[in-house]
């Protein structure tokens, strides 16, 4: 398909146009029809002209309460939507949140560019107002206009078919972003009871922190973004808050203003860094070098934390030097447990068992009696012979020694003298955390950066401290959500025992693991992709090595990809996602996975790429025509909620309609066409014909009333929000939490929640010496499985970055964008203003002039995997060698659909599918291969002109 095309007479009319929309003050949409003719005929307010639009431009009808629910933004923003003659007018930021205690800043003002547009954004050309089906070849444009009844019944037919034919694995679901209300349950809860295979996007957006899996068995670790106040030193490292998370920035300067010293860590000079007290600018894909040249300082000078290391890590544990595994219960006893772990005691000179691990009674860290060595060879009789074994924390110090500051300064570019001062402030401060995100999560070694990290703030005693540690992300849990969408409520016996009864994050975890295992097939959408979508052979070119670890891996059952090889996939649903957009090389994808596909269907409010490349198309209702509630990311201690304001345009609906609807429909077909029982994937009967019933719990939710969802979702989420229901919720717009709710794979907080104090990460390890959900049930640093022993991983690292692209000498880095959350707003067209207007690529003026590029130049990008052309901003901010390219423009903004995606293969590491290691192990938003764009490798040249290599 090629891109679409505008002459000069065409933008000029187009620019008269929108003057002329912008004069109408948002009550005109696209310079068309007035908005208020969503009001009944003979209804229309008697506007004579734009100059009766601005006079009145301050009056309104009601004030609604809104929030941006289905954007992935973690920053939760209450909104006052204007609502006039039954169209929203405007929206403002709401000032409903209070301040933590009188020493702390508060969370006013919340909002964006983003959110202050959205009315704008909601009335745009790529609004989807009716159900499409395509009339000629997916992607040529050609749709026709359908009835919701004639869409929902040939999609229900078509499910019937496969789940009968083939199965329901045969089905895919990507669903992208999410809400914590009515809309995100409605598919969750249908999908689920149809046994149809979830692909898991958190590393397939590059999202999941693997080292801090590899290191806690837990990955969602975050708090309060106003405990960044407490704070002494924070590293703001692989993050850019200026750009993504603008309503919290303002307690990192307000910290600095404190006194905190802030600390920027990246390549190029960013947006936030010229804020810091200090930048370090490591070249691309060596900052597990930076941390660890930081961490050998620490070590060396002794400025770490004896007490910490030898309760909270794994760093006293002994490890056998025949075979450099751990000394286990199994080694000195026949029938021995591999889960209990054995350090040395000071105290009695003997070896003694390491407290708080799986396979001890007790589930406390408190070393008792015991004082563990850190340093020291020792000898053990194995089997009736001596062995010697040292403990973690001595291979470490050998390790370190390799990453003196000196030769870190030669892998990274920073002073040797900056990485000793830098490293002596952090061990010294009070507090110190590192703000680090999902940018550190796109990496090809971001197990190695991670682990790297959180090895630097063990040793200083900074996990689980207010103020400090490694901030990730984290949600706060609202159980009735993850009821409604699960569709499994628990008894009320259970739910009792759960208001007085905590069960341990190692007891959930066991228990996620199985429920993975046995009840729900989710799957990691990079080897879904890898056997379906033709990445294999993309990955291939460049690491034809992870061909025979995938087949391992999955013969094995550490990972599990539906349907298996042999089987096709039939149907696929972008559900709220965007999955051309998204997906790396998504040209490969399209040319091997859409062939397969009977049927693709998009829900979503907006045509995206994707939707342009459907089969049928679902127009959902916007954020301010459905209610709501916005996940609770635990950057803001509140639940946010969004109310209707207006009726959706066209024949939108909610999606917890929609799915109703399609859940109603998909029953009915099944009983006309006599269709039995089947078996999903996991062998769990599953029936069509009783899919509504199961769906509305037999009457109790109804496609027409998502109240009866939200009240729900507020009356089993009722320690979180204070037992207030979802009317006093919407009324309030927000509020503030009395409960982090339960531990679960969003919410690794662990931590209580003590009114008027900030919320910080890991209290209930270091504080009540709970173990951490690991195989030594501490903070784990060495890895003792084959496959990292064999790769050198089994303590933390540097490994030099791959040619990812292939043997080319620029590196791709990019970050989210200030100008969209996402791909949403990145055709809006008050932010393009705000930009270039269309794709752009950032890049060093040397590189540039080297290559004869000049600012505003088209050029291309290439290398082993694709070609992309975009235009080019010049800048001495940018590292040479380095390209910058913010995520999310759309295919369709690039000339011939080529976007800078087709260029990122995301190969993935063989340690990242290993999943018979304690915790290391495949679960739901867990252990498994991410996206890696970080540091692809390309080429650029002028478009047109040949490049060098």
């Amino acid at each position: 398909m090629k891109a679409p095309t505008i002459t000069r007479r065409e933008l000029l009319k187009g620019t008269a146009a929108l003057t002329l929309s912008l004069s109408g003050l948002r009550l005109v949409a696209s310079g068309a029809t007035p908005r208020a003719a969503l009001a009944p005929a003979g209804e229309r307010p008697a506007y004579r002209d734009w100059e009766d639009l601005y006079r009145r431009q301050w009056q309104w009808d009601r004030i609604a309460r809104g929030t941006h629910l289905w954007a992935n933004c973690a920053s939760a923003c209450a909104m006052d939507v204007f609502v006039k003659d039954g169209v929203v007018w405007r929206e403002e930021q709401a000032a409903v949140y209070s301040q933590t205690n009188p020493s702390l800043p508060d969370f006013n003002p919340r909002g964006c560019q983003k959110g202050a547009c959205y009315t704008e954004l909601s009335h745009s050309a790529a609004r989807v107002k009716y159900p499409l089906k395509r009339v000629g070849p997916r992607g040529s444009g050609r749709w026709e206009r359908i009835s919701w009844d004639d869409a929902l019944t040939e999609i229900a037919d078509r499910i019937v078919d496969v789940c009968v034919q083939d199965g329901p694995q045969c089905i895919s679901w990507d669903f992208g972003n999410m809400d914590f209300g009515p809309s995100a349950a409605a598919q969750m809860r249908l999908f689920m009871l149809l046994g149809v295979p979830m692909l898991d996007a958190l590393a397939g957006t590059g999202d999941l922190p693997i080292g801090a899996l590899q290191t806690w068995g837990l990955g969602a670790v975050d708090g309060s973004s106003d405990d960044w106040f407490c704070s002494d030193f924070i590293v703001v490292w692989s993050m850019n808050p200026v750009y993504t998370r603008i309503p919290d920035a303002h307690f990192l300067w307000e910290a600095r203003y404190r006194g905190a010293t802030v600390v920027s860590i990246a390549p190029d000079l960013n947006a936030s860094s010229i804020h810091a007290d200090r930048w370090l600018n490591p070249r691309v894909g060596t900052d597990a070098a930076l941390a660890l040249g930081m961490a050998a300082v620490i070590v060396n000078e002794q400025l770490y934390r004896a007490d910490y290391l030898k309760e909270q890590t794994d760093l006293p544990f002994l490890v056998r030097d025949d075979t450099r595994e751990f000394l286990r219960e199994r080694d000195l006893a026949p029938g021995g447990r591999d889960d209990v772990f054995y350090v040395w005691d000071t105290k009695t000179q003997r070896i003694a068992p390491a407290p708080g691990t799986p396979g001890q009674w007790r589930a406390t860290l408190q070393l008792g009696e015991i004082d563990p060595a850190l340093e020291g060879t020792y000898s053990v009789s194995v089997d009736g012979k001596a062995v010697s074994v040292r403990p973690v924390f001595g291979l470490l110090k050998e390790r370190l020694a390799e990453y003196t500051p000196a030769k870190v300064a030669a892998i990274t570019g920073v002073g040797a003298a900056v990485i000793e001062d830098t490293a002596r402030r952090m061990a010294k401060a009070g507090a110190a955390m590192i703000l680090a995100s999902f940018g550190s999560c796109k990496h090809y070694h971001t197990d190695l950066l991670q682990r790297s990290m959180i090895l630097l703030l063990a040793l200083t005693g900074n996990q689980g401290k207010r103020g400090g540690g490694l901030r990730l992300s984290a949600m706060w849990s609202l159980s009735g959500f993850e009821f409604l969408a699960g569709a499994q409520e628990p008894a009320w016996w259970q739910k009792l025992a759960l208001r007085f009864y905590r069960p341990s994050p190692q007891t959930i975890e066991r228990h996620l693991r199985q429920f993975v295992r046995e009840g729900v097939p989710f799957q990691p959408m990079l080897l879904w992709l890898w056997f379906h979508g033709g990445l294999d052979e993309s990955i291939g070119r460049t690491h034809p090595e992870l061909a025979a670890a995938v087949r391992e891996a999955c013969e094995r059952g550490w990972m599990k990809v539906f349907p298996p090889p042999g089987q096709r996939p039939r149907i696929f649903f972008a559900t709220g996602a965007n999955a051309l957009r998204r997906w790396p090389v998504p040209q490969v994808i399209e040319q091997h996975l859409w062939p397969k596909l009977d049927l693709v269907v998009t829900v979503d409010f907006r045509l995206s790429t994707t939707a342009m490349k459907s089969d049928i198309v679902l127009p959902a209702a916007g954020y301010y025509e459905k209610r709501g509630i916005k996940y609770a990311q635990s950057y803001v201690p509140y639940v946010v909620f969004g109310d209707k304001a207006v009726e959706p345009p066209g024949e939108a609906k909610g999606e917890w309609q929609i799915y109703g609807l399609l859940a109603r429909r998909i029953q009915e077909r099944a009983r006309e066409r006599g269709v039995g029982p089947y078996r999903d994937a996991l062998g769990h009967e599953k029936d069509l014909a009783a899919i509504y019933d199961q769906w509305s719990g037999d009457g109790r939710f109804a496609p027409d009333d998502d109240t009866s969802a939200l009240a729900y979702i507020m009356d089993n989420s009722a320690s979180v929000v204070g037992g207030r229901t979802w009317e006093q919720g919407v009324k309030a717009g927000a509020v503030r939490i009395e409960d982090i709710g339960m531990y679960g794979p969003g919410s690794g907080i662990c931590s209580d929640f003590q009114p008027g104090e900030t919320v910080y990460p890991s209290q209930w390890f270091v504080e009540k010496k709970e173990p951490w959900p690991t195989l030594t049930g501490r903070q784990q640093f060495y890895l003792d499985h084959p496959w990292f022993l064999e790769a050198g991983e089994e303590l933390p690292c540097f490994q030099a970055l791959p040619a990812l692209g292939g043997a080319y000498p620029l590196k791709i880095t990019g970050g989210h964008t200030r100008w969209s959350i996402h791909a949403i707003w990145r055709d809006q067209h008050d932010m393009l203003r705000l930009q270039r207007g269309e794709p752009v690529a950032y890049m060093n003026d040397r590189d540039a002039a080297a290559r004869g590029i000049g600012d505003h130049a088209l050029v291309t990008a290439h290398n082993d995997a694709g070609t992309f052309a975009v235009r080019v901003k010049l800048s001495p901010a940018v590292q040479p060698g380095q390209l910058i390219i913010y995520h999310a423009w759309e295919p369709f903004q690039f000339a011939d659909w080529h976007s800078a995606q087709e260029v990122i293969p995301t190969p993935f590491k063989r340690t990242h599918l290993v999943g018979d290691y304690g915790h290391i192990s495949y679960r739901m938003y867990y252990l498994s291969p991410g996206y890696t764009p970080r540091g692809t490798t390309v080429e650029v040249a002028r478009a047109g002109v040949a490049s060098h290599r």
